[in-house]
């Protein structure tokens, strides 16, 4: 019947469209750039709690000073990276977030509210690694930026401390929204954090190379050594 083959002749059309769609989206929405960062922040941070429950902060510090510089990294990434990555590519406005909230929505990269976590955590890091460069307690660890704070540094001590409690929060809640997402609402999250992409995940546009992100990151790191070498040491009198 006509209704029959109108019927197979939308059904075959659909079929060729997710082909074509499939096809011209085979690039990883999240690059390898990305991936490395977030994976190794979820590691960094973890060392970061131990190493500061246990009183190791050597290791404490240079774990820090190492988030510290791939979270500046996924920032400039975010300006100058691949186009998935970029902070145009997925923060939303306030009208947007609205909508998203009346009717929600899959998105290939954030969603509104996703965008919205992810600058969080990136402030809060930053403000995490940044206070604790000029912290200390005043008896057996002073961080390498102690003396230049100088009365400011118990002040940014204190708020290194509270920043932690906001950013456990943060994380915990960050957690409980990917199980939301990943197993109520069958959205393939962590799939595409391991492979750059998973389903509809995915880009059409090819991502920038790794290589560039690995420059930003040692530029970086290699200015925060030099800053910390340099700065000056608070005078021992014993």
């Amino acid at each position: 019947s006509d209704a029959g083959r109108r019927g197979l002749g939308d059904c075959f059309a659909g079929l060729i469209g997710r082909l074509t769609e499939l096809n011209f989206m085979h690039y990883p929405i999240w690059d390898a750039s990305v991936r490395i960062i977030h994976w190794y922040l979820v590691v960094a941070v973890g060392v970061m709690w131990w190493s500061g429950e246990q009183g190791e902060m050597t290791i404490h510090q240079w774990v820090g000073c190492s988030i510290l510089c791939l979270v500046l990294t996924r920032v400039l990434w975010g300006w100058f990276g691949s186009q998935p990555s970029r902070f145009n590519a997925f923060v939303a406005g306030p009208r947007a977030i609205v909508n998203y909230l009346r009717s929600g929505g899959r998105y290939a990269g954030h969603n509104p509210l996703g965008a919205l976590s992810v600058l969080a955590l990136l402030t809060l890091l930053i403000m995490q690694a940044t206070s604790g460069l000029f912290s200390q307690d005043d008896i057996l660890f002073e961080a390498p930026f102690a003396y230049w704070a100088g009365d400011w540094s118990g002040t940014l001590t204190e708020w290194h401390a509270i920043n932690w409690m906001l950013l456990q929060g943060l994380i915990a809640l960050h957690l409980l929204a990917v199980i939301w997402y990943q197993w109520r609402k069958k959205q393939p999250l962590i799939q595409a954090m391991i492979r750059g992409r998973a389903g509809y995940k995915a880009s059409e546009i090819r991502p920038k190379p790794l290589w560039l992100a690995a420059l930003i990151a040692v530029t970086i790191g290699l200015t925060l050594l030099w800053l910390i070498s340099i700065a000056p040491e608070a005078p021992s009198y014993y």
